[in-house]
């Protein structure tokens, strides 16, 4: 609080609101006129008026709107100014008080909304979007951990300052900067609809960050598959044994940068071909296949080696079998994932060759691996988030470039060796 005077020599009372209320919508101070050009005069009525306002404050609760707090501090300030001049004056401005008065608040007047109810309301919102059932796990599961983290059980009482006790929770708990980032989302976007659902008047994660560093260097890649791993991998007895379309999958995430789910969710009719080329149609359009982003929908041409390992042959016999899946993978679980038995298969398969749970690399690996090889051949970024279905990083490409023909991208998949493509085909 402190008194100001105005260019035009008529002196204020300047009151800043706590940092709560100001996330709540409120706003950020209050100047109010003290009708007086004379200091002496102004001082004696800036004490009066200080005293006004601290008594409204006193009277905010979680269930007070800043109009509600607007105006009842008009209507005390008309109060107060009755006494700034004798009752025969009648140029003191009035300020609108509207109808609502500000009460004390009573013990059983309810606060709100509880968060847990919120939560509930707003993952079966979530769940009528065209968004994975895992998607909206993973929601649920870290706005969750946010709900049991904080003492507060209302919604309308969760200010920036238990947004950034909630930062520094995650901190210590030691997830990886990434995992940390993703919990952050989820509790914004929860608060996000509490906002439009009008249960708070602002989103109290919407000014938090994250200022961990990530490790440099290739420590802080995601993990790949190397090149003895692979080898080990190919050349096992186990590997050799397994059926076709779980080496078929394998090749499809290796050379192509498929997600796991993306190829084991393909379809007969996703093989396609253009402008002469064998093509893979990753596409969402399909009974039960989903994509993680717009940008995931792409077609993409199939690598030499998959052609030289039977992979027409097998698509032919799949047809004349009269599937409509190329593999035999199902969606499993609340989840749905397509890929989970693959997951499971491999996951079996790389324990009996003795790398273990927790220090592998896993199906999603393959998808790294895919993006480093076609890094070191200095295959530009743009043709690589093509072909594995990223948005361009570069807005010139991303908003104006067109799509690069399928004959430059074989001509680029072709690049991608990995030095075990003989003992993947003597598999076959």
């Amino acid at each position: 609080m402190y008194l100001f005077r105005a260019p035009n020599c008529t002196y204020y009372t300047r009151i800043c609101l706590p940092k709560h209320l100001r996330d709540r919508g409120f706003p950020f101070d209050l100047k109010i006129s003290l009708l007086s050009r004379y200091r002496g005069e102004a001082v004696s009525r800036n004490a009066t008026v200080t005293l006004a306002i601290k008594k409204v404050l006193e009277l905010v609760t979680s269930d007070t709107t800043p109009e509600i707090f607007k105006r009842e501090v008009n209507r005390e300030v008309n109060d107060v100014r009755l006494y700034f001049t004798s009752p025969e004056h009648n140029n003191v401005p009035i300020r609108d008080i509207g109808l609502v008065k500000l009460e004390k608040p009573q013990a059983n007047v309810p606060k709100g909304i509880l968060l847990n109810d919120a939560l509930d309301g707003f993952i079966q919102s979530k769940s009528k979007e065209s968004i994975r059932a895992l998607t909206v796990q993973q929601l649920k599961q870290r706005t969750a951990h946010f709900i049991k983290a904080t003492p507060s059980q209302y919604v309308s009482d969760i200010t920036s300052a238990s947004a950034l006790k909630y930062r520094d929770v995650l901190l210590e708990e030691g997830r990886s900067v990434k995992s940390n980032k993703e919990y952050l989302a989820a509790v914004s976007q929860f608060f996000k609809w509490c906002c439009l659902m009008q249960y708070v008047s602002t989103n109290p994660f919407v000014n938090i960050r994250l200022n961990q560093k990530k490790d440099c260097g290739n420590d802080s890649s995601r993990q790949r598959w190397q090149k003895g791993e692979l080898e080990t991998l190919v050349n096992s007895t186990k590997y050799h044994n397994t059926d076709d379309e779980f080496k078929l999958a394998t090749l499809l995430m290796l050379y192509h940068g498929l997600r796991p789910s993306e190829a084991c969710q393909l379809t007969l009719k996703d093989i396609t071909s253009k402008d002469n080329h064998l093509c893979l149609n990753v596409t969402d359009d399909g009974a039960g296949q989903r994509l993680k982003t717009f940008a995931s929908k792409r077609v993409v041409p199939v690598h030499p080696l998959l052609i030289t390992a039977g992979f027409v042959a097998f698509v032919e016999e799949r047809t004349q079998q009269g599937a409509k899946q190329l593999f035999d993978y199902l969606p499993t679980n609340q989840n749905e994932d397509w890929s989970r038995q693959y997951c499971q298969q491999l996951g079996r398969l790389q324990t009996t060759l003795g790398m273990s749970s927790g220090d592998r690399p896993t199906a999603y690996s393959f998808r790294h691996t895919f993006i480093d090889e076609m890094k070191q051949q200095e295959i530009d970024e743009s043709i690589v988030a093509q072909l594995v279905g990223h948005e361009a990083a570069n807005i010139t490409f991303g908003r104006y470039g067109k799509k690069y023909p399928i004959s430059l991208l074989v001509k680029k998949l072709k690049r991608v060796e990995y030095d075990i493509e003989a003992q993947i085909i003597s598999t076959m």
